[in-house]
């Protein structure tokens, strides 16, 4: 079973894998795009697709153990050698040999002609020449019928043909062309004229004869009667040759793209569009997506034992291989020297780094001098600053609080200055003890203090004007707290809304209000005690009051 992970590729490559191949409006360039991207997939993915094809031969099996008629047995053996026969030739060529061994059994004259033939079929695609003609030589032509005729040419034909293509000498050559023509002409009487194999067939000879514009114009004319076959890879690998003739080598690269991703998605394992479109990609220098696709057809070749095929990959396997290496080394050296060169900025940005650290610091012990001589001014700076930093309510929240935060300031300020003229006119008239006493009454500080308060309340009840009852509906009804006489807030009520502003540190909201540190702990806990719900849906639903 496939992973969640390896589904998504899968279903998006069948996705893309049928848009390339029945879609032909799309332009040219852009389609071929689509289908070497497809195919990346399809490499990337093979094993699920051979997986599939391995689960309906293991079915086939299946039936092979469950049917005792041997007629029943000939048939479930036939539509598995279909599928064995381009996958794996080796077990194509068992299951051919059983089929022959049931119909001599059955006695089907018709049977062991066409069961002799699949074997000669597989021997010639392994390499095995002579066994194959030994096998068909003693199959009379005179007395067969059309289909196992048909079917006997094609064998000759391909069987030829395997051979013209790996001789070596010149005569040799010419000897099996001559075989190839032949058995191509011979197929041509026998075949339906408005079959697929016959307009292959005939446009293959078209090809032969150098007739490259009535090839093309006779095979597009029956194109879109295949289109939505799904073995319509045939159509495109002959319409590739076509292009390849005529020197098209972009078309001739999106039909053999088509026939190969098709070949990927079957699976077929003894191919040949997907060499071809190594190779040319190669040539156009695209080395590492041609070693991929050689190195694919080599495994697949040699998983299907399909010999003659290994050695025509072997041909240029090495070729890409080696200029895939040189690549890879290329690569390799450019990365070294990018290393080399990172590791130099690196030194230069640390050293950089250092340089500036050390100013920071010089630049730190100057503000630390400054900063001595405005502490009480500085402190009151960062609190408000902090205070106004966590007010992320609303716009209307920041112009408040940012407009109180400067008339306290300017407040704080001209009042400093005041109180600095005072004892200064006091130390001039030589009033010493009326500056030592006017600078010992706590009754100023207290005035501001509860000028302070009145200002915060009035200001946080404009922003939150349903704050004291939301903020006792909290509690429990008889545990609720009102503000008493002229009072706006009651200390408690204070420390919770510094709480609701965003200001949850203790010490922190001891120095806003002038209380001690144990006393908003108090605050905190006696009202968190008298709470409806537990500590943490208390402090979430507090920081929901306003919005």
């Amino acid at each position: 079973m496939l992973s969640r992970k390896r589904k998504l590729p899968i279903v998006l490559f069948f996705f893309l894998a049928f848009l390339c191949c029945h879609y032909s409006a799309f332009a040219s360039l852009s389609n071929l795009d689509s289908l070497i991207k497809a195919i990346d997939s399809a490499i990337e993915n093979k094993d699920f697709f051979t997986k599939r094809k391995e689960t309906k031969i293991d079915s086939l099996h299946a039936a092979l153990a469950i049917f005792t008629d041997k007629n029943r047995k000939y048939d479930v053996n036939s539509f598995l050698f279909k599928e064995l026969e381009h996958y794996d030739l080796n077990r194509a060529l068992n299951v051919a040999k059983e089929k022959r061994k049931l119909a001599l059994q059955l006695g089907d004259k018709h049977h062991i002609e066409q069961s002799q033939m699949n074997v000669a079929e597989m021997l010639g695609k392994m390499g095995m020449y002579k066994e194959a003609f030994e096998i068909l030589d003693t199959i009379d032509v005179a007395i067969i019928d059309k289909n196992n005729k048909q079917y006997l040419y094609h064998i000759y034909h391909s069987t030829y043909s395997l051979l013209y293509q790996s001789s070596l000498s010149d005569e040799e050559r010419q000897k099996y062309i001559r075989y190839v023509y032949q058995y191509k002409d011979s197929l041509l009487q026998v075949l339906d004229k408005s079959k697929l194999n016959y307009q292959l067939v005939y446009t293959a000879r078209l090809l032969d004869y150098g007739h490259y514009d009535s090839a093309l114009e006779y095979i597009l004319g029956a194109y879109p009667n295949y289109l939505d076959q799904k073995d319509n890879f045939s159509f495109d690998y002959t319409l590739a040759s076509v292009y390849e003739a005529m020197g098209n080598t972009n078309l001739q690269k999106e039909y053999l793209a088509r026939a190969a991703l098709q070949d990927l998605m079957k699976p077929v394992k003894s191919y040949i569009a997907l060499r071809k479109l190594a190779i040319i990609l190669f040539q156009e220098g695209d080395v590492s997506r041609a070693y991929t696709y050689i190195k694919c057809a080599m495994e697949d070749a040699h998983f299907a034992k399909a010999r003659f095929r290994m050695i025509e990959i072997s041909e240029t396997l090495p070729i890409i291989t080696a200029a895939y290496e040189q690549q890879v080394n290329a690569e390799k050296r450019n990365l070294r020297k990018l290393l080399y060169f990172s590791l130099v900025l690196v030194a230069f940005l640390l050293l950089i780094s250092f340089i500036v650290l050390q100013q920071i610091r010089k630049l730190k012990k100057a503000e630390i001098k400054l900063k001595n001589k405005t502490k009480e001014i500085s402190i009151m700076n960062d609190q408000l600053k902090s205070l106004n930093d966590q007010l992320a309510e609303s716009d209307h929240v920041k112009e408040v609080y940012i407009g109180y935060v400067f008339d306290i300031c300017s407040s704080y300020i001209n009042k400093l200055e005041n109180f600095r003229l005072t004892v200064h006119k006091k130390l001039r008239s030589q009033k010493i003890n009326d500056a030592i006493l006017f600078t010992s009454s706590t009754k100023l500080f207290s005035d501001e203090l509860k000028e302070f308060y009145q200002s915060f309340d009035a200001i946080f009840l404009g922003i939150f004007p349903n704050f004291i009852d939301d903020f006792n509906a909290l509690l429990r009804d008889d545990k609720r707290i009102f503000p008493k006489g002229n009072e706006i807030l009651t200390p408690e009520l204070r420390v919770f809304a510094l709480i609701r502003l965003g200001i949850s540190d203790s010490g922190k909201i001891a120095l806003i209000l002038h209380y001690s540190p144990q006393t908003v702990y108090n605050y905190k806990l006696k009202l968190k005690n008298k709470a409806k719900s537990s500590k943490e849906d208390f402090f979430t639903s507090l920081q929901k009051i306003g919005k």
